[in-house]
């Protein structure tokens, strides 16, 4: 997100939209944005306010964003919100982050 307020990063992390749709969260700003916009109404209880805090203390701070994004995956737990935690299998976009493959690497033993 080019216009995000926030420089606080975070592992990236996945939250299922839409059926077959994944938004990827990059940043502290992202995770108090979804939280506070399009979170399940049925689900904004004790953690989800706790999340909420979480964010807005690490947003307030400019740093803390690992214990901001552990907090949004406690309310998504609690909440039965879908998420993809692994950063390696997310990519901008939603895509599957195309990984390199490594050669093999061949050494003398000196035999």
């Amino acid at each position: 997100m080019q216009d995000d307020p926030s420089p606080v990063e975070i592992r990236w992390i996945g939250i299922a939209t839409d059926p077959g749709k994944i938004r990827v969260l990059t940043t502290v700003a992202g995770l108090a944005e979804t939280l506070m916009g399009s979170w399940p109404e049925e689900e904004m209880g004790d953690v989800w306010r706790g999340a909420v805090a979480a964010c807005l203390r690490a947003l307030e701070a400019q740093t803390n964003g690992d214990a901001a994004r552990e907090a949004f995956i406690l309310a998504a737990r609690d909440g039965d919100v879908t998420l993809i935690t692994d950063p390696g299998r997310l990519a901008p976009g939603g895509g599957a982050e195309k990984r390199p493959r490594k050669k093999p690497t061949w050494r003398s033993r000196g035999h």
